[in-house]
């Protein structure tokens, strides 16, 4: 019930974990089935890697991540906010990807 105004109204969905922390991402599923219940399932979605600066702490490799983002339906990403590295392209590409689903629609 908290989670639910977190959903609503929204039209492109960013899944982003840690590189550093295997929790973050066993918490994606959790998340993304979430989205799901509550009527999601069709709107456009990106994997997100965070933290790629940290390369020695790394615990999520990217074929893990891959598998992760062919499960969900997801193209994936690696950004770091320290950095800014890919933090734009990220942002372009989930507009395009919503601007893209809602013209489909019409």
């Amino acid at each position: 019930m908290l989670h639910r105004p977190y959903f609503n109204g929204a039209d492109g969905m960013m899944l982003i974990y840690d590189i550093t922390r295997s929790s973050s991402f066993s918490n994606i599923n959790n998340w993304y089935s979430t989205a799901v219940k509550y009527g999601l399932s069709g709107i456009p979605r990106i994997l997100i890697g965070n933290k790629i600066d940290l390369k020695d702490e790394r615990k999520i490799i990217l074929p893990m991540a891959e598998h992760l983002s062919e499960k969900i339906g997801a193209q994936i990403f690696e950004t770091s906010a320290l950095t800014g590295e890919n933090v734009q392209l990220i942002f372009q590409k989930i507009a395009e990807l919503t601007l893209r689903s809602k013209i489909e629609e019409q």
